[in-house]
């Protein structure tokens, strides 16, 4: 088997036990002795395995006492270029999803938290839908997250009994609408004390504030996202291409 794929199983291994709950945060998980001799492997292999979980946050290193779990919860690695919902990213990345709907209604758009007069060209005065919900990840908040929508593109989506936790299976099943493409920009704040206590985290620390417009299949602007993530479960990725017909000299 390859170096590579040793210590990608062994750090799959042990993400799997931390998850399971055979290590809880604050328990020490076995040193890269043991494990290595586990495994049959080098103390080196078994280094890059603990990086990886060391890149999720699940552990810390302590100086000549090992490493212990700080987190039973991964964190999210979010490829900036490809769409996808929340619910189905947490998934690829082995983490249960669940949502919290924490209100729903109308607001002014002038009201609307993102990119909604710029996204909709409506009026200030021009109401929009709002959905509001907290996004989890095997039970820790990971993102609070406003929908907003035009009330003549799915006037019924407030109705009792509507399910409002997987909205691009609802677009889909109830509107015929797909998201084909989005806009998004991205940057950093200091959470509120509102948000703080959502996110279960403390006020002042940092969150990704990411603002989306979200196009359908016929290239209208259908949703736009404002949501407020934690700034320790998300890992942005994405690609950057270089112009080769331009040459820059250092």
């Amino acid at each position: 088997m390859a170096l590579e794929n040793k210590y990608l199983r062994i750090s799959r291994d042990l993400r799997r036990d931390i998850q399971s709950g055979r290590w809880q945060v604050g328990d020490q998980i076995p040193s890269e002795a043991d494990l290595s001799d586990s495994y049959g492997v080098s103390r080196g292999t078994v280094r890059n395995a603990i990086e990886e979980l060391l890149k999720d946050r699940m552990v810390r290193r302590e100086q000549g006492r090992g490493t212990f779990v700080i987190s039973t919860v991964p964190r999210l690695r979010k490829d900036l270029k490809w769409l996808a919902s929340f619910t189905e990213q947490l998934q690829d990345s082995g983490i249960q999803p669940s949502t919290r709907v924490l209100e729903a209604g109308l607001v002014p758009a002038v009201q609307a938290q993102g990119r909604v007069i710029e996204a909709f060209g409506l009026p200030d005065t021009a109401e929009v839908i709002y959905i509001r919900r907290l996004r989890l990840g095997s039970g820790v908040p990971f993102a609070i997250q406003t929908v907003y929508l035009r009330p003549d593109r799915c006037a019924d989506i407030l109705d009792e009994g509507v399910d409002l936790t997987h909205l691009f299976h609802l677009y889909a099943e109830r509107y015929d609408t797909r998201i084909a493409f989005a806009r998004e920009v991205i940057h950093v704040a200091a959470a509120d004390a509102e948000q703080a206590a959502l996110l279960e985290i403390s006020a002042g620390d940092p969150v990704v504030i990411r603002n989306r417009v979200s196009v359908d299949q016929d290239e209208y602007p259908f949703e736009v996202l404002h949501s407020v993530d934690r700034g320790d479960r998300f890992e942005y990725r994405y690609n950057i291409d270089g112009d080769s017909t331009r040459l820059v000299r250092y």
